[in-house]
């Protein structure tokens, strides 16, 4: 049985975007794959941030591909398709300053399979998310893992993602700022937003009473923004940039990132129950 850190490459999706109806991709985001149930209706989606897909004309997806019912990926490169944001049915968080966002994707997964070929899906479910067990068990400085894109960067050769190691800089237990929010001590670049951040232990861990052997997982978040230091010395919080071109070195990144706890993401599962049906098709055109 593989491993859950073998596991983190599958979770995710490059996000690309255009403000054309081309594949000139300009900006890109991170996204992971999420499986919420209300009803016994199952919902697989990709969740992002609001700020990766707003404004986009065209958006791009790089999926892994299976032949075996879901029960293993295809070695290599995957297979990249690109949408007209319009045509997604895009469910955004009902709270105007939280920003998350989900696609979802069997309407995507449905045309796949009409072109003849299926994407490989690894989701998290709302059993990863901590419970409040698991909750009583953390530290004030928790080791975590942040699974994503940083400036785009990919092994395209693998389509794997880039994984990185931190800490919580918060305690979890408390709200960062009075919101659902902690802050991580990580390396955060333009390409991460979107990025899950995973409480992660193979072989071992303390609590706060002992040391355990064993295996510990959740999905503890999901980063945002990143505090960025401008020229003139200034602190400040912003969402962190998609765009792939070159900017002006006016500030730069201090590797503080804010990073939205994965309990909001129950409130989007909510408004998937009033999604209506969408039929979706892939754009076409040279990557």
């Amino acid at each position: 049985m593989p491993r859950l850190s073998d596991q983190l490459r599958y979770m995710t999706v490059r996000i690309l975007t255009s403000k054309t109806n081309s594949r000139d991709w300009s900006g890109s985001g991170t996204g992971f794959f999420f499986l919420f149930e209300r009803d016994d209706v199952v919902y697989p989606t990709l969740v992002t941030n609001k700020h990766v897909v707003d404004g986009a004309v065209s958006i791009g997806l790089t999926f892994h591909v299976t032949v075996d019912g879901n029960k293993s990926p295809l070695p290599g490169a995957g297979r990249t398709v690109a949408l007209r944001a319009n045509q997604l049915p895009i469910i955004r968080h009902p709270v105007a300053g939280v920003d998350l966002a989900c696609i979802p994707l069997a309407g995507i997964m449905t045309a796949a399979q009409n072109e003849g070929w299926r994407p490989y899906i690894k989701c998290l479910e709302e059993t990863h998310l901590p419970d409040a067990s698991l909750l009583a068990d953390l530290g004030s400085i928790e080791d975590i893992l942040m699974v994503g894109y940083p400036t785009g960067i990919v092994d395209a050769t693998n389509n794997f993602p880039v994984i990185r190691r931190g800490i919580t800089s918060t305690p979890y237990a408390a709200d960062y700022q009075g919101k659902k929010e902690f802050l991580a001590d990580i390396p955060v670049y333009g390409g991460s937003s979107g990025s899950p951040i995973f409480l992660m232990n193979e072989g071992a861990y303390s609590t706060s009473d002992a040391l355990v052997m064993g295996s510990r997982f959740a999905l503890l978040g999901v980063l945002y923004a990143g505090h960025t230091e401008t020229v003139n010395g200034h602190i400040v919080a912003e969402p962190i940039p998609s765009n792939l071109g070159p900017v002006a070195k006016v500030k730069h990144m201090i590797n503080l990132g804010l990073c939205i706890k994965s309990s909001m993401l129950v409130d989007l599962g909510t408004e998937l129950q009033r999604m209506p049906g969408q039929r979706i098709s892939f754009t076409k055109g040279k990557d």
